[in-house]
């Protein structure tokens, strides 16, 4: 499961642009990981997300930005949205790994 990038206000409409979809997402990240049973299911929560972000930018880039919904008329989905993810995602996961929660992205 890939969480969702854009944020929907209380008025279903997207809320945030660029960077801010970004904080958004990392932040409901944050507020998931403490929910999570321990570090092990936290890492193989962040490795998912992970994954899942790096194919998406895959497609993302092979298709010109083709593949991603164009959900705020002004403010389409650049690359940037993409890199902050992955960097917070990995941000998330070193923090593990300096915990002593190895794996496979460390």
């Amino acid at each position: 499961m890939v969480l969702e990038l854009l944020e929907r206000s209380p008025s279903g409409e997207i809320a945030g642009h660029g960077a801010d979809r970004v904080t958004g997402f990392i932040a409901r990240v944050d507020a998931h990981l403490p929910t999570l049973k321990d570090d092990t299911a936290r890492r193989d929560f962040l490795d998912r997300q992970f994954d899942g972000w790096e194919r998406r930018y895959a497609r993302f880039l092979v298709t010109e930005s083709e593949c991603e919904p164009l959900r705020v008329a002004n403010d389409p989905p650049q690359s940037a949205d993409f890199l902050l993810t992955i960097t917070g995602l990995a941000a998330r996961r070193g923090a593990l790994v300096e915990r002593g929660i190895g794996g496979e992205h460390a």
